[in-house]
């Protein structure tokens, strides 16, 4: 088990488990591995924006402005590197898987108001929540990155034309 871990690209999600001794931990699913880290996965969220250069609260607050949401806000963990993570449910739950965006090949329904969600590698998680309500999660945090790319993609063009180097 690992005691610290950063969302990278090849993140695909973060799943909720207990420990043998009684502890919330996380399997990261990534493209080729799977680890156990002794941390929550929305302790790993929180850890990872703050590596990037942001904290989680500043980006959560950022979300929901853009959003207009009030709850289970999807999260850029860093803008720069496409990395967009869904959580399932509320993040103070238990039960909250944290999914990347890029990530979902195919979200499906499952039994009993489940759904099930391919990852690009292949792999599914049969997830606690609806379909439809996973899917306009996942249409929420499309939005978030479309709005996020549009917006740095502008500063991209001006710094293009005025590159900052030149004011030092």
């Amino acid at each position: 088990m690992k005691g610290h871990y950063e969302i990278r690209e090849d993140t695909q999600a973060l799943e909720p488990m207990y420990n043998e001794r009684g502890q919330l931990c996380t399997i990261v699913h990534e493209t080729n591995a799977t680890y156990t880290i002794e941390k929550s996965p929305r302790q790993i969220v929180e850890h990872s924006c703050i590596y990037y250069g942001c904290a989680y609260e500043g980006r959560l607050e950022a979300a929901k402005l853009i959003l207009g949401l009030k709850q289970m806000v999807p999260i850029s963990v860093c803008t720069s590197l496409r990395l967009y993570m869904i959580p399932t449910c509320s993040p103070e739950s238990d039960k909250c898987f944290w999914l990347a965006l890029r990530h979902i090949h195919y979200i499906e329904p499952y039994k009993q108001k489940k759904a099930k969600v391919t990852l690009t590698n292949g792999t599914s998680l049969i997830i606690d929540v609806h379909r439809d309500t996973l899917e306009a999660r996942r249409a929420k945090t499309t939005l978030l990155y479309y709005t996020m790319e549009t917006r740095c993609g502008i500063y991209k063009v001006i710094e293009q034309k005025f590159p900052l180097w030149r004011l030092f």
